[in-house]
């Protein structure tokens, strides 16, 4: 029953609960700081955001320079959008943009990484969905 498992489909999708625990928290607990909750949630998607981004770097071989630099591309926009936030700008700005970010990105990834795959699996199953349920806690938590 294991081997049929991808634990690395099951470690993604773990990735969810901290936008579950907050979205919770905020409906029901009310334990956390909003300040606190908004700030991680916007920190925490960034780190998706830019390990979505390095997945597709391979230091083995010779990457073409396109690769490269939309590899390098979300990690300039998470910065970006860490100088907007504190720099206090408003956090639904600070959410549009993570979600327009996550949104592109998803479409770049079947168009430069996935387009000519035969396999496209990971994207239907793990990619696709993972963003969509993001955008939508995202979407959530905001209001």
């Amino acid at each position: 029953m294991l081997k049929k498992i991808n634990i690395q489909f099951l470690f993604s999708y773990f990735g969810l609960i901290p936008y579950a625990v907050i979205l919770l928290d905020k409906y029901f607990f009310l334990i956390i700081n909003e300040e606190v909750s908004s700030n991680f949630i916007i920190y925490y998607s960034l780190i998706i955001i830019v390990f979505i981004g390095s997945i597709n770097w391979n230091l083995k071989d010779n990457l073409p320079t396109h690769i490269v630099v939309y590899g390098f591309l979300p990690s300039f926009f998470s910065v970006i959008i860490i100088i907007l936030n504190l720099y206090d700008i408003s956090v639904f700005i600070i959410f549009f943009l993570i979600i327009l970010l996550l949104l592109t990105q998803l479409f770049f990834d079947y168009i430069i990484i996935f387009s000519n795959e035969s396999n496209k699996g990971a994207f239907y199953f793990l990619r696709f969905p993972l963003t969509i349920l993001i955008s939508v806690f995202l979407l959530l938590i905001l209001f």
